[in-house]
């Protein structure tokens, strides 16, 4: 039996198409083999459905995690949260924990799955995604998870820029800003919708759940 399995990985909107036949061995060969391997397809529909969950969210917090810059040095002191690799590392999870997987058919398996929403509203929706502060100089919020998804290259503090100086002003004690210019995102960190931290480190993962959905298939409907 031969069975066509069809993938649409979508990550932050752009649709990946992968389109496979898998062969299933079948022990017994029957004249209503078709109609009976239905059956079987859709009696494991919710097996297929765990299992695809579990093992895509492993794969999406796996590559994130290990695809993620650890944000250090003056990177650190430019953005100015000071605890922003653990942010980074709730909010990696929290993508991984709402991977949608949506499966359908039975002759021809139809596998929907989504990785970030198109304008990142559940990534910036996140408490982690912004930084309330106070200091002796006012109170504010930095959308820091906004300026490195989608700020690309473009000044986000218009008439100041930062300036590398240890100062008891500071929230890293690394630099502060000063008048004058516009502050932009460090290049390292910087990005837009397509190309930012989070896809980078996703970049070629619809291989890695092709192979996953192929392997976990054939292994549950044997």
């Amino acid at each position: 039996m031969v069975l066509e399995i069809v993938h649409f990985v979508y990550v932050h909107g752009e649709r990946f198409k992968m389109s496979r036949n898998v062969k299933i061995k079948i022990n017994d060969v029957k004249k209503d083999i078709d109609k009976e391997y239905g059956k079987n397809v859709k009696k494991n529909l919710s097996k297929i459905q765990r299992i695809l969950d579990d093992k895509i969210e492993q794969i999406v917090l796996q590559r994130l995690l290990s695809g993620l810059p650890t944000v250090q040095g003056n990177d650190l002191a430019e953005i100015g949260v000071p605890d922003i690799n653990t942010r980074l590392a709730s909010i990696v999870q929290t993508i991984a924990r709402n991977v949608r997987v949506k499966i359908s058919g039975t002759k021809r398996i139809t596998v929907d799955i989504t990785i970030l929403e198109e304008d990142y509203s559940d990534v910036l929706s996140l408490p982690e995604a912004v930084y309330n502060y106070t200091s002796a100089r006012g109170s504010g919020i930095l959308e820091w998870a906004k300026w490195i998804l989608l700020g690309g290259n473009g000044t986000i503090v218009g008439g100041f820029d930062f300036v590398a100086v240890s100062s008891p002003f500071s929230r890293t004690g690394a630099g502060i800003m000063r008048p004058g210019g516009g502050w932009s995102v460090p290049s390292s960190l910087s990005g837009t919708a397509s190309n930012n931290i989070l896809t980078r480190a996703l970049e070629n993962i619809e291989k890695d759940i092709q192979s996953i959905v192929n392997r976990e298939l054939q292994r549950i409907l044997k």
